[in-house]
């Protein structure tokens, strides 16, 4: 079995109330320190939901120890954040059955922090697959209409250290006017995806839109120094979307 289906990934999830990239990385940058973070997501609030700003998520890895049970890696997991923002780890609790999948989760009840606020905490076994389909935002906080033209680029970024990769990143996702960045790392260079939302131009048909954007995101992604693995583009949603059966 390989080592990291059984690892606890525990995700920590706060909100910066700021429309500044710059201080959103800041943050993330921040988390990826202080937790040794294998993974980061950096993304817009949703303007129709109830945060405002950028979300920032990192998640840190917490390998079994030989005849530990499933729930005391949760808590041991967890431990290293709880203490780090001052939790009370009586409330961290184990959800779940052996046989439906367990995870552990402290209700953070947006809790204050310096200069930005904790919502959520969880440690669950494995970790966030950056090719897992997500919603995004317009690059400007307006509303998304069925008219965006949603894109997607994957890309290997030349190093393993998260903090270089999303430096590295940065411009791209400016370029990109991307409002979802996602950065992964598993022991070798790291693996990114920026998602972006394009209103159609007035007059615009659907497919001209598509056409348009994908024609642009190809054309902004000519310069980078980084390995452009794909490129997608679909109508309203992530093109990583599946409608559910």
């Amino acid at each position: 079995m390989d080592l990291r289906e059984t690892e606890v990934v525990t995700r920590i999830s706060a909100n910066i109330d700021t429309e500044d990239f710059a201080a959103a990385t800041e943050l993330g940058e921040r988390f990826v320190g202080e937790f040794e973070a294998t993974e980061l997501e950096i993304c817009r609030a949703d303007p129709e939901g109830g945060w405002k700003g950028y979300l920032v998520s990192v998640g840190y890895r917490t390998p079994p120890a030989d005849g530990e049970e499933l729930t005391e890696t949760l808590h041991r997991a967890a431990l290293p954040a709880l203490f780090h923002f001052g939790l009370n780890a009586e409330f961290f609790e184990i959800r779940g059955t052996p046989d439906t999948g367990q995870y552990g989760s402290y209700d953070a009840y947006d809790t204050s922090a310096d200069g930005f606020t904790l919502y959520s905490l969880m440690a669950a076994v494995g970790g966030t697959d950056p090719r897992e389909p997500a919603y995004v935002t317009r690059h400007d906080f307006t509303p998304r209409v069925e008219t965006d033209v949603i894109s997607r680029v994957h890309l290997y970024v030349p190093t393993g250290d998260l903090r270089l990769a999303l430096g590295l990143c940065g411009r791209t996702a400016t370029d990109l006017s991307a409002s979802l960045v996602r950065i992964s790392t598993d022991a070798g260079p790291c693996e990114a995806v920026l998602l972006s939302a394009f209103p159609a131009l007035a007059g615009e048909s659907g497919e001209e839109a598509l056409s348009r954007v994908t024609d642009e995101v190809t054309e902004r992604l000519s310069g980078v120094s980084m390995s452009v693995r794909a490129i997608h583009t679909g109508l309203e949603d992530d093109p990583f979307s599946t409608e559910p059966c």
